[in-house]
């Protein structure tokens, strides 16, 4: 399963603002972000005359954070989530690193468990020395959170990194090298680059991805479906019916129907940009969490609307 990711250049007065999006292949989860900004640059490079140079190149979040180069894919982007390239180098591990050694002078190793990533020595790998996550991360619009951990959220990288391990166990070698999932944001961009071939699995435009799969996020079905008509309902053999206007759904009696007031829902249409959310009719309230926005209040009041009476 791949993720998907769309990555907006904007340009700085002499090199074109681009944006693509790419699809990632699970394959690539060990790999780094800076292998993924190659990617892009490399699209990018080939159609212009003012060339980037990926190394000298970073990524950020929705949130504007710095985004490390030399971050692995798996544990750092987001399944439908946008990043913004920027000029500069920002890693976290200089390839001049010093080497870290045990009393014996063996060089330690970096473990690979979710939210570890500390060296240690192999010959001193005790059980509960290292406290990690059992889940990979969920990057959800702009809360981020493990998978094993859900009641634990963060909305910005620094603190998603902070976040203690829930299981205590060894030290390991072995890349959990699990795609990232959430389908959620809905995006608004140029058309998805061709990627190349690779030898372990192709990469995929999500345009590609979407008219072979049939892929498509939770938000944009969501909106399909708001936007719709006022559609036919059954009414309840114990008398009640749902509610089919836009933010309300609550069950009502509909042979008590009368109550100019009983229902609070939405007059326009939901909007979805990018990570914001929100209703056309209340555009001052806008969500980045598809949970919030689905419990934004409605503006307007009336009866309810079962979807047969004509009101």
């Amino acid at each position: 399963m791949s993720i998907k990711v769309l990555i907006k250049y904007p340009g700085d007065g002499v090199a074109l603002e681009k944006n693509s999006k790419l699809a990632i292949p699970q394959s690539w989860g060990s790999k780094t972000v800076g292998d993924v900004i190659g990617l892009f640059t490399k699209a990018y490079n080939a159609k212009s005359d003012i060339q980037l140079a990926p190394e000298n190149m970073h990524v950020c979040g929705e949130d504007g954070a710095k985004i490390y180069s030399d971050a692995i894919v798996s544990m750092t982007l987001g399944d439908h989530c946008d990043y913004t390239l920027h000029p500069g180098v920002h890693i976290k591990f200089s390839g001049k690193e010093e080497l870290q050694v045990n009393a014996a002078g063996v060089p330690l190793t970096r473990c690979k468990n979710y939210g570890c990533q500390q060296m240690y020595d192999e010959e001193d790998n005790e059980e509960g020395s290292c406290r990690h996550h059992t889940g990979p991360p969920i990057f959800h619009d702009t809360m981020k959170c493990w998978s094993c951990c859900r009641d634990r959220k963060a909305y910005d990288f620094e603190n998603f990194q902070l976040i203690t391990g829930c299981s205590a166990g060894k030290h390991s070698t072995v890349d959990p090298s699990i795609a990232l999932h959430s389908r959620h944001t809905v995006f608004q961009g140029e058309r998805a680059e061709t990627v190349p071939e690779t030898a372990s699995a192709p990469m995929r435009s999500i345009s590609d991805y979407n008219v072979k799969e049939g892929g498509i996020t939770a938000a944009e079905d969501f909106g399909k479906v708001l936007r719709q008509e006022r559609r036919s309902s059954r009414h309840a053999a114990d008398g009640t019916a749902k509610c089919q206007r836009k933010g309300c759904g609550k069950t009502f009696d509909f042979e008590a129907n009368a109550d100019s007031s009983a229902c609070t829902y939405h007059e326009g249409q939901p909007v979805f940009h990018d990570a914001i959310k929100y209703w056309s009719c209340c555009a001052d309230k806008k969500c980045y969490d598809f949970e919030t926005f689905l419990v934004v209040p409605g503006c307007a009041k009336g009866v309810h609307d079962d979807g047969v009476i004509n009101i």
